[in-house]
């Protein structure tokens, strides 16, 4: 039964504009040679960031920060790739919400450091 509510809630979730306007997105940038290409030239610049924070290189680094800002910002002007940046982050604050609700409503969500508080009714009171 708990698998079927799951079921009817995905169908609500596909009848969403967030989820809606990613589809779109999705298949706009798909057909977008240039928007896949900033996209791929991003990803490796952020590994190589990576790479350069795990060697604790601060003066590359920094250097880094500001192309990925710059690139970041390309691909937010760049139509495919911010119209599906931002449809995407949408959905992701709509499912956020929905799994929030959820752990919510069955006393889980307790983010207190060393605290009992969620383990009787006291719960609701810390929240």
């Amino acid at each position: 039964m708990i698998f079927d509510k799951v079921d009817e809630l995905c169908e609500l979730v596909a009848d969403t504009k967030q989820y809606n306007d990613y589809l779109e997105a999705n298949v706009n940038l798909e057909t977008d040679g240039k928007g896949i290409d900033l996209i791929n030239a991003f990803s490796e610049l952020q590994e190589e960031y990576i790479k350069t924070y795990q060697e604790s290189d601060q003066s590359a680094m920094k250097s880094m920060e500001n192309v990925l800002e710059a690139r970041h910002k390309e691909l937010m002007e760049y139509p495919a790739t911010g119209a599906y940046i931002r449809a995407k982050q949408a959905l992701d604050e709509l499912l956020n919400s929905i799994n929030d609700r959820i752990m919510h409503n069955l006393e889980l969500d307790c983010n207190h450091d060393d605290c009992d508080c969620c383990s009787d009714e006291s719960c609701k009171d810390c929240h």
